[in-house]
């Protein structure tokens, strides 16, 4: 007669176990409605909610790294800002005012700055995603193809790309009615066609890419898993208008016009559970407006001051 190890409750590898036994609390996957069905990956014991959570907003991370993740990313960029404005004081020998005056005027340095943070970002979350959690990079951030059973392809993306220059189109318009605020922190990058031309490659070819999978795709689910789907929409848009408050401080209106579109992209990744939806709707907002503006400039010949 043999007595079990304290330390070791397994039972001995000559004794017969039954399946339920071997598995002890977990329940098999098989076992699982088929409807709330989620991959292996994610339903993980930190991940439970997943169980009853829709498919496109599992994921296999929760709170607990949305809180690293706000760490690491602000963190790394007053890091990288401090030591760019460092070098570039010190390399070209700038007082205080001329290093304020480079920073705020010179488009190509707060891009440069900008692209590089966010590469880091999506580096620390392929990292966070494929090497800790062991998951699909672009699958668990839900960049997914548009299908619709009735509706052809090219007609949903369609209706994406028309839906962000409506868009738009509805802020410009809102705005002209209600009235803009001038001399924002963000026009004075808007007075050389060098900088505009710097501000058109990064928000057409890179901002929509990288706020889309950050907000829509990474932060997103979480919310909508936490607090339901219209509290998700909301809070992540109020993050999207957030980040670029400081771009627009003083501009009330302009901020809160970009919690609305925040929203609105939400809305629309929610609607089409895919992050690509929203990312055709934001690029060709995006589009639309650096167009307004290339067009009213008669092609950035005459860039006056904006009003």
């Amino acid at each position: 007669m043999t007595f079990p190890d304290p330390r070791n409750p397994l039972p001995p590898n000559d004794s017969p176990t039954s399946d339920s036994q071997a598995t002890g609390s977990q329940t098999p996957t098989s076992q699982i409605p088929e409807s709330i069905a989620a991959p292996e990956i994610y339903l993980s014991p930190r991940n439970l909610e997943n169980l009853h959570a829709p498919e496109d907003i599992r994921t296999p991370w929760g709170g607990a790294e949305l809180l690293i993740f706000f760490g690491f990313a602000v963190v790394t960029f007053l890091i990288f800002e401090f030591t760019a404005v460092s070098y570039i004081a010190a390399h070209y020998h700038l007082g205080r005012r001329q290093l304020l005056q480079f920073v705020t005027t010179n488009a190509g340095f707060a891009v440069g700055l900008q692209a590089f943070w966010s590469a880091v970002v999506l580096i620390f979350l392929l990292v966070i995603i494929r090497g800790y959690h062991n998951a699909p990079f672009w699958r668990s951030l839900h960049w997914s193809a548009l299908r619709l059973r009735t509706v052809p392809a090219s007609m949903v993306y369609s209706v994406c790309i028309f839906g962000g220059i409506t868009l738009a189109m509805s802020v410009g318009f809102i705005s002209h009615f209600i009235g803009q605020k001038t001399n924002l922190p963000i026009q004075d990058f808007f007075h050389t066609r060098a900088n505009v031309i710097w501000l058109m490659i990064f928000g057409i070819a890179f901002a929509p890419f990288f706020e889309e999978t950050i907000f829509r795709g990474y932060l997103y689910p979480v919310f909508a898993r936490k607090w339901g789907v219209p509290a998700g929409i909301i809070i992540t848009g109020v993050l999207f208008g957030a980040m670029h408050a400081a771009q627009l401080w003083g501009g009330w209106l302009e901020i809160t016009m970009l919690i609305f579109v925040g929203i609105v992209l939400t809305a629309v990744r929610a609607a089409a559970r895919s992050v690509l939806a929203s990312y055709l709707v934001h690029v060709s907002y995006n589009s639309f407006l650096f167009l307004g503006f290339f067009i009213g400039t008669q092609g950035l010949k005459h860039i006056p001051p904006m009003h």
